[in-house]
This record gives C-alpha cells, sequence and structure tokens, in this order.
C-alpha cells in the first residue's frame, strides 16, 4: 500500500513592491487558475512560501475553501492541505540560521493520508537570497541553512521538501549538494519533469527564460517514488516564479 496524492509548490511572490508594481487582485485572479484550473496544479497539498500579506491569505481562503493551513509563525513558509485527503497530524517551525540580518524559517508538517492510513512529513523552505546583501553573505548563509535543513529533515524523518533554494549550483557547500549528500534526491533525477526547460524565476510580463535554471526545487526521501512531474506554465504572471507539481507514491 502506498499513498499517491499530486503535490505543488509556488513562490507566490509577496514582497511589499508588488503592491503598487504588480498588484495582488489581478495576481490572484491569475493564482486561483493556475492552482484550480483543468489544467492547472491540481494538487492536495501546496507548500506556499512568501505568503506574508493578509490580502494573500484571504485570497488563498477562497481559492482553496475549508482547506486545512499551517500558518508560519515567522517565515513565511505554509502548508494547504485537503482535509478530505489528508489529515493533518501536527507542524513545527525552526530557524535555519543567517549570516545576514535576515532570518530563513523552514516548516515541517505531517500528515496522514486518508486513503491508504500512511502517515508522512513534509518541508517547506525559503533560503536567502543576495537581496539587500552581498552574494558572499548569502551565499555562506545558504550553506548554514542547508546544512541545518538537512539536520532536521533526518531528525524528523522528511519524505519531501520543497522550497526556493535560491541557488541551482550542485556543490558541497551549497544546499542542493548537502541535500543529496544526505540521501535526498532532486525531482529532476527522479522523473521526467515536464516544461524542465523553462527558467522556474523570471520577470512578470516577459517571457519566461528557456534556459533551464531553478531555484526551486523538490527533494524527496527513500520512502517517495516521483509518478511525474511539472513546471506549471500555463499562469506565468501570477507571480516572478512558476509553479512546480509532483504526483508522488510514499510506501509505508
Amino acid at each position: 500500500m502506498s499513498a499517491i496524492f499530486r503535490l505543488g509548490f509556488k513562490n507566490v511572490l509577496g514582497s511589499n513592491w508588488t503592491l503598487t508594481r504588480h498588484r495582488w487582485p489581478g495576481r490572484a485572479v491569475r493564482l486561483e487558475r493556475e492552482l484550480n484550473a483543468a489544467d492547472g496544479m491540481r494538487a492536495s497539498v501546496y507548500f506556499l512560501v512568501e505568503v506574508n500579506q493578509r490580502p494573500e491569505r484571504r485570497s488563498l481562503a477562497q481559492i482553496l475553501p475549508g482547506w486545512d493551513v499551517v500558518r508560519s509563525a515567522k517565515g513565511h513558509n505554509d502548508a494547504y492541505s485537503d482535509p478530505g485527503i489528508h489529515r493533518l497530524v501536527g507542524h513545527e517551525e525552526h530557524a535555519l540560521g543567517t549570516r545576514t540580518r535576515q532570518q530563513r524559517y523552514v516548516t515541517i508538517a505531517r500528515w496522514e493520508h486518508l486513503e491508504s492510513g500512511i502517515e508522512w512529513t513534509g518541508a517547506t523552505t525559503h533560503l536567502s537570497s543576495s537581496v539587500n546583501t552581498t552574494a558572499e553573505k548569502a551565499e555562506a548563509s545558504r550553506e548554514i541553512q542547508g546544512r541545518r535543513l538537512a539536520e532536521l529533515c533526518g531528525e524528523r524523518e522528511v519524505d519531501v521538501l520543497a522550497g526556493d533554494i535560491n541557488n541551482i549550483a550542485v556543490r558541497p557547500d551549497t544546499p542542493r549538494g548537502i541535500l543529496e549528500a544526505a540521501g535526498y534526491v532532486d525531482w529532476r533525477a527522479a522523473t521526467s519533469v515536464e516544461n524542465v526547460d523553462h527558467a522556474v524565476h523570471h520577470r512578470i510580463g516577459e517571457p519566461v527564460p528557456r534556459t533551464g535554471r531553478h531555484l526551486d526545487a523538490i527533494y524527496v526521501g527513500p520512502r517517495v517514488t516521483v509518478v511525474d512531474g511539472r513546471v506549471q506554465t500555463t499562469e506565468p504572471d501570477s507571480s516572478d516564479h512558476l509553479g512546480l507539481v509532483c504526483t508522488l507514491s510514499i510506501r509505508r
């Protein structure tokens, strides 16, 4: 018996500058289509980062009505789950460390997949960028965060981690290299990801580069098989990040 379901990740772009340059009401309509349209992500669990404005939270309550919400207290890394498919068992939030003034966090939650009875654990995070700091400090922060993240994922037996890693390099001192050394597998190595050649991060209102640069990631642990995966390209202007969605099979 396995728990089989779809999981989505999205950086919804809650930065304050969007209030004037890319206002939320128009983007909320696009996000609803991106999640719920026939060709949308249509997942039963979403990890959503940068949900740091009240209008976003109100819109998401309408887009995903009646869903359970794990609200990040400090890090703006939220999890939404369909209670008809998953029973929320518990959740926690941990600081990851930083070399700058801005702390970063991970949200870890545990669910029971109702059809199979299998409990599984997911994590979501948003690691440091070089905005308002130097590239060197951001890189040092991501190394600290990657090591703490891998440690927490191991301790909590996290099955799937989805987050904005803010880096694409795979080295012993980068989050990707650290996670892979800890036994986690990049979803792009686990399945054939549709639209994998699209850059995940882009400028709103401009064509999405076809460079295959992926600042956002899904990593899976040893119990997980990635059945399929897709970079969601249907509503590129809902955010400056495209969504990620995949079907997972988690065995007991």
